[in-house]
């Protein structure tokens, strides 16, 4: 099956692209997963139809900095999701935990700050993940991420704030790193 939402950026084995209506199935799968819930700030486990469709209402691509946009395989499979927004500016991301050790979230996140930096002119972005959120860590070290401190995060998908990783990226320290979109 054909992807024919709204083309964003394509990586070496995957495309990102604006969510289209019928995604809102899928991504209550893929967030509202408790292992995946609870390292995002946003999503609930389970997460309802009424807030995944508010949440992508939330953040429609617009060309600019402040959205959130979906992660499909080649055959139009969603298989997780990334996003940049807010002030200062913070990049986000989340993988199917059965699509998860493949390397998917270093490419999805590494076209995702390519498109930043050029396409948007952001100048510099900023992440966080929980504590116990290792894989998350692993990812954005491996971009170039710099570690600016920690601090505690809340998750709609905890019963208490937990301890944060917060990391800070330059467009001169990325373009530094050369990476660029396969």
């Amino acid at each position: 099956m054909e992807n024919k939402r709204a083309f964003i950026f394509r990586t070496r084995r995957l495309e990102v692209r604006a969510f289209a209506p019928e995604d809102h199935a899928r991504l209550s799968e893929i967030g509202g997963k408790a292992d995946v819930a609870r390292m995002l700030s946003t999503v609930k486990a389970p997460w309802s139809d009424a807030d995944v469709k508010s949440w992508i209402d939330e953040s429609v691509y617009k060309q600019k900095l402040g959205y959130r946009a979906g992660v499909y395989l080649p055959d139009g499979k969603l298989i997780g999701f990334v996003g940049v927004g807010g002030t200062p500016p913070s990049c986000a991301f989340a993988i199917d935990s059965t699509y998860q050790d493949n390397g998917y979230a270093t490419e999805a996140v590494e076209g995702l700050l390519v498109h930043a930096f050029e396409a948007l002119d952001a100048q510099t972005l900023e992440a966080e993940h929980f504590a116990d959120n290792s894989k998350s860590g692993k990812v954005l070290r491996k971009l170039g991420f710099q570690k600016l401190g920690e601090g505690i995060g809340k998750s709609a998908a905890r019963l208490e704030p937990a301890p944060i990783v917060l990391y800070r990226l330059t467009k001169q320290q990325f373009k530094a790193a050369k990476h660029e979109i396969s």
